[in-house]
């Protein structure tokens, strides 16, 4: 293989999603960052709290970038974003001055258009959905993550949210925005999020756990990932960090969808 092949004209930024943080949790993204950096790209790291809001996240994350800028001379940045990464990202790139040193903005499985299963159930059953966000806050925490300083902050991600926020944040026409979906395919794809993936199955049609893939289609659409075969993705297996040694044997290497989603950034002259 090319060893060049992710050598793109500007760094790569992996922003994670809800719940996990690069300082305490390193493993967020498994082993893509060393799969890239083997192949020819620059990796850094977005840096924000892991239960912040949209706007404070973004805030770290654009202090993140201009000291890159002021340490390095970097120009501009490609972004790729995981889950509500993707919507930090957004907001950052259109209402904190981030369009000027971002080349392009990789999405996967971002609620883009909210999960609308959230405000289904938060308006049919509030106790159900409470009882809920309990489950996934306990879920992140066995698994290493951080605990959230207030439930509010996954009103972030329903539709209602998401509604209005893409109303007040435009894209900007200087950036490449495009956008991955993943599909569970079912219980054996993480049996932890089977239980979410069968409500949002019903409610949004595929998914990955948590976001549908009508939710996650933003900018140039790249379309589904379900993994080798198509045995599906779970929504935390899109970035490789949770998936333990027996599952990365099931699912092959997650690395090779970044590798290629990298080259072709590299190939469009990012």
């Amino acid at each position: 293989m090319n060893k060049d092949i992710c050598k793109t004209k500007y760094p790569i930024i992996l922003v994670h999603g809800i719940g996990y943080n690069d300082i305490d949790y390193p493993d967020y993204w498994g082993r893509i960052p060393d799969a890239l950096r083997d192949n020819g790209a620059v990796v850094y790291f977005g840096n924000q709290d892991g239960f912040g809001t949209v706007q404070r996240s973004a805030g770290q994350l654009i202090a993140g970038l201009k000291m890159l800028q002021d340490e390095f001379g970097y120009e501009k940045f490609n972004l790729i974003a995981h889950s509500k990464g993707g919507i930090d990202a957004r907001y950052m790139i259109s209402c904190l001055g981030g369009d000027r040193m971002t080349a392009s903005l990789t999405t996967i499985a971002t609620p883009h258009h909210g999960i609308r299963t959230m405000d289904i159930i938060k308006k049919d059953d509030p106790l159900r959905y409470n009882s809920l966000i309990r489950i996934f806050s306990a879920m992140l925490l066995i698994d290493g993550g951080d605990k959230p300083d207030s439930p509010a902050v996954y009103d972030q991600l329903t539709y209602d949210y998401m509604t209005v926020f893409n109303d007040c944040v435009p894209d900007c026409p200087d950036v490449y925005y495009q956008s991955y979906a993943c599909d569970m395919k079912g219980r054996y794809a993480d049996p932890a999020l089977y239980m979410f993936y069968k409500r949002v199955k019903e409610y949004e049609g595929d998914n990955d756990g948590l976001v549908s893939v009508r939710s996650a289609r933003w900018g140039n659409f790249r379309g589904v990932y379900s993994g080798p075969e198509g045995k599906g993705v779970s929504h935390p297996a899109a970035c490789d960090g949770r998936i333990r040694i027996t599952e990365k044997r099931k699912l092959g290497n997650i690395c090779d969808f970044y590798l290629q989603m990298v080259s072709e950034l590299r190939e469009m002259g990012f």
